[in-house]
């Protein structure tokens, strides 16, 4: 996977970090066959110890190398980022955003990403 090359050419300089919000396709909503197919089924949680066991299964899944936040269960940083299903951000020293991508996983701009993140080392 592109993003873990890229983390581990770079992560002695930069911190990466993964936030997990609010699942993109729970079976109590907008189901995909694809994730059917591949076993991905999950409820929306109702607690935070349920996404965080969502996350937790995700990132094992994925074999995911990022350090993973977890959303609180009002999905302020969704709301806050608008990221649902996913995006790309870089966040500069300052703590603003100095670059994101379109939605992912379909517009991702991996290499515009990195060079972003390349510029600001």
């Amino acid at each position: 996977m592109r993003l873990v090359e890229i983390y581990n050419d770079l992560k002695e300089h930069v911190v990466f970090l993964c936030v997990y919000i609010k699942e993109a396709h729970p079976l109590d909503g907008w189901v995909l066959p694809v994730n059917t197919a591949e076993s991905i089924e999950v409820q929306s949680p109702s607690s935070i110890e349920e996404r965080a066991q969502i996350a937790s299964t995700c990132m094992l899944r994925y074999d995911f190398p990022f350090t993973m936040l977890i959303d609180n269960i009002n999905d302020d940083a969704e709301e806050k980022y608008r990221s649902e299903p996913d995006r790309l951000y870089v966040i500069d020293k300052e703590g603003k955003v100095a670059w994101k991508s379109d939605l992912g996983p379909f517009y991702f701009d991996v290499e515009s990403w990195q060079k972003e993140i390349e510029s600001l080392i």
